[in-house]
């Protein structure tokens, strides 16, 4: 069966390139297509390919993956940041989250004893002045808490950029170091340019 397949998948192959035409190998092997003048600029351009291949590998071993700077702020704020070498914003985004989910913590605290207090009330008056006591800190608790989630969901917008901008550097001092230094570190050893 398998053979019968590939029988008739050639068959197929064979027929449409017959009905193309001839096979035209000037036109296949020709290198001015690709601008090439001559085996020169042939020699040229793939060391320019090699050199930019190497400028690549050394880049990757720097670079910052955005997806994974992401999941690591999504799991703790400031963590992509400080991953991106940018310290302050990391700080100040795990110092702005402990501040706002501390607060909330503290009003929904004072906010569960003032509840339980209300549930063993007995008395009209004090049943009233419990549940004011715990409804007004349980709204506070919640304001901080979604002021900790907008914080939270500008960290792992922010991530993106600082990334990006962390990366952008990298490509930069790669440059820099690849074409001005004399000595080169490649992925293939150590290189000495005259």
């Amino acid at each position: 069966m398998l053979k019968k397949l590939l029988f008739l998948i050639l068959t197929i192959i064979s027929i449409n390139l017959a009905a193309q035409g001839s096979f035209d190998i000037d036109a296949f092997t020709n290198p001015q297509k690709y601008g090439w003048k001559d085996w020169e600029d042939r020699i040229s351009y793939r060391n320019d390919l090699f050199e930019r291949q190497k400028l690549l590998q050394l880049y990757e071993m720097d670079a910052q993956s955005i997806s994974g700077n992401i999941l690591k702020s999504s799991m703790f704020p400031g963590w992509g940041q400080f991953n991106a070498r940018s310290y302050t914003k990391g700080q100040v985004f795990v110092a702005l989250e402990v501040a706002l989910l501390g607060t909330s913590y503290f009003f929904y605290d004072k906010a569960m004893d003032n509840y339980s207090k209300y549930k063993n009330a007995n008395q009209s008056e004090q049943i009233d002045a419990y549940y004011q006591d715990a409804s007004v800190p349980y709204q506070y608790s919640l304001v901080f808490l979604t002021f900790a989630g907008i914080v939270w969901a500008y960290n792992i917008f922010d991530v993106v950029q600082t990334t990006e901008k962390y990366n952008v550097e990298v490509w930069d001092k790669t440059l820099k170091s690849f074409y001005n230094s004399p000595i080169q570190i490649t992925p293939e050893g150590i290189g000495v340019r005259f």
